[in-house]
């Protein structure tokens, strides 16, 4: 680090024959605070300055031996005081005198008779620039020192950087083996595929003489050569059944999940006399071990297996494992499946038989109702009764009613089981026709205009102008909007209003059936068109319903090629429909 010069510790040589004129520099200088060595000759200048080197010279020129140009000549030229900054201190006054000064290596020049201030402001800055210069030598040096400590350092960063560059190579090419291990591993759901794709691919990988796999039997007593890769002359032994007791040190640790490698030199086959790499296929997910069988891995005894190699075979394992684990859920999966289909077939045989069957006794007994009905309606004038309050009716009339709405109600699922059967089996939809909207839905809202009069509910209808015709199966149509419209109706309380917009949006035919008054629970949204759901509580007329209604919506949707959603909030739920626009 860098001393600053102070004025107590800057060293001022002066150098004059004329002791009055050395006292009184000496005395201007030290009243500042400076230290000050005093000679008389150029002699002695030159002496004191070899034994301590000043900071600053002040040098006078005429002197008998040696003059100050002599004196300052001999300092520039010796290696120890050349940087020592000289002023000359002389009653000359010419040009020539100063030039010559200056082309020494003099750094100013002071002329006799001095002025203290002048003299003080000129060794001042000849300090102020010493210690400058100084301040800069330091930051030189110890950028050089730093430039030499940055190359010390960058040649052992390349090195560790060319160490740290081969053993990243060595980890991708490690990963890359990996991976594609673990793809082809993994893409296959055939445990045999799986077996025989490690073996191969882990004995090109780590350049071995043999690779077996081998599976447990259940009662983890023996294993089984299920798969092997062996070089071409090898004796191949796949199939080969061995009994884990003949072997108890290493199936002990291969039973822990841990690996094991060994060497074995004894007989005269491969796999007698040879390094040995023995890693278990573990899934944790099975069993008590969940020990599933092995890889062997067989090398000449002079090539041992390295950490790397240990590292891939155990995650090859591992893959193993789960691909086998993915390859056994499979197999439960596709069987649950065709389980699954077989029932859901016997499930739609059974309401497709039953519906049938259930029809005919139905509409006889409500054929029967109403011609009973009929025969009653002189003596009990049944129409006046029915609109009575329920305390007030006959009890023929109330019994008769529940009798009707109840046969309504049956026929209402069989027909909606009917229809969802048709759909599932895809013979439902007819042959589309062009409908003019503007003209239809009006027309198909009529019946439920009444309704909500009743009920004392709002149906609004907001047509979006010019809405081109419709190119749809009229039929389907009609079920969606006469189902979306009364489940509107069925949950929308006294005062709430019922909207039935349709629009053109993103070159799809919109339809949105909105009604106020009943939020749907956000937990419930999703199951909102599953078979025979309904929202609990939820229905303030008590109309009840199959439950099947959205489902069937949304089958008819799917064989439409439409699309509809549901959402609700602030006390508002609005479904959405959405069909192609097919040109007419």
């Amino acid at each position: 680090m860098t001393m600053l010069l102070t004025h107590d510790s800057t060293d001022i040589l002066l150098v004059d024959d004329n002791p009055d004129n050395l006292r009184l520099l000496a005395s201007i200088l030290e009243t500042r605070g400076y230290k000050v060595r005093k000679t008389i000759s150029g002699k002695m200048a030159l002496q004191a300055a070899r034994r301590k080197v000043p900071d600053l010279i002040l040098l006078d020129i005429n002197m008998p031996e040696l003059n100050g140009y002599d004196v300052c000549r001999q300092l520039k030229a010796a290696e120890i005081t050349r940087d020592i900054p000289i002023i000359f201190i002389s009653a000359l006054d010419q040009l020539g005198d100063k030039l010559q000064a200056f082309e020494l290596g003099g750094v100013d020049y002071i002329t006799k008779p001095f002025q203290e201030l002048e003299v003080l402001a000129r060794v001042k800055m000849q300090l102020l620039l010493l210690q400058q210069r100084r301040q800069l030598e330091h930051e030189v040096q110890e950028r050089v020192r730093a430039e030499a400590e940055i190359k010390t350092l960058n040649l052992d960063l390349e090195h560790q950087v060319k160490l740290r560059t081969l053993e990243l190579q060595k980890a991708l090419n490690f990963e890359a083996t990996l991976k594609r291990i673990s793809d082809k591993v993994r893409d296959s759901l055939d445990p045999y595929l799986i077996l025989q794709t490690a073996v191969e691919e882990l004995a090109q990988a780590v350049e071995v003489q043999c690779c077996d796999a081998v599976l447990y039997s259940s009662d983890h007593t023996s294993s089984t050569i299920r798969h092997q890769w062996v070089q071409p002359g090898q004796v191949v032994t796949q199939g080969q059944t061995l009994v884990m007791t003949d072997a108890p040190e290493v199936y002990a640790q291969l039973q822990q999940g841990l690996y094991f490698a060994f060497c074995q030199i004894q007989g005269g086959s491969i796999r007698s006399h040879a390094a040995i790499l023995a890693c278990p296929i573990f899934d944790d997910q099975i069993g008590e071990t969940g020990i599933l069988g092995d890889l062997w891995l067989f090398k000449p005894t002079s090539a041992m297996f390295s950490d790397m190699e240990i590292h891939l075979v155990e995650q090859v394992a591992n893959q193993c494992a789960i691909a086998l684990r993915q390859a056994r859920l499979y197999a439960a999966a596709q069987a649950q499946v065709k389980e699954l289909q077989r029932l859901n077939q016997l499930k739609d045989d059974f309401l497709s038989t039953i519906s049938h069957e259930l029809r005919t006794p139905i509409a006889s007994v409500k054929l029967a109702t109403r011609m009973l009905t009929f025969l009653l309606e002189e003596d009990y004038h049944l129409t006046t009764e029915y609109t009575k309050p329920e305390a007030d009716r006959n009890k023929v009339a109330h019994y008769l009613q529940v009798l009707q709405q109840e046969c309504d109600r049956e026929l209402d699922l069989i027909k909606d089981l009917l229809d969802l059967q048709q759909l599932n089996a895809g013979l439902a939809l007819q042959e589309p026709v062009s409908v003019e909207l503007a003209l239809w839905l009006p027309h198909v809202l009529e019946p439920f205009e009444q309704r909500t009069r009743q009920q004392q509910q709002v149906l609004q209808l907001d047509l979006e102008p010019n809405l081109p015709p419709l190119l749809i199966d009229l039929g389907g149509l009609s079920r969606i909007v006469t189902e979306l419209v009364n489940n509107a109706c069925k949950y929308t309380p006294v005062g709430g209003t019922i909207t039935v917009r349709a629009c053109i949006q993103q070159q799809m035919f919109c339809l949105e059936v909105s009604n106020w008054g009943v939020e749907i629970p956000a937990e419930e949204l999703p199951r909102v068109f599953d078979k025979f759901y309904r929202i609990p509580n939820s229905d303030p007329w008590k109309h009840y319903g199959t439950g099947l209604g959205l489902t069937l919506v949304k089958k008819l949707l799917e064989q439409m090629n439409g699309t509809i959603a549901v959402s609700s909030g602030k006390n508002l739920t609005c479904f959405t429909v959405h069909l192609p626009l097919i040109p007419v």
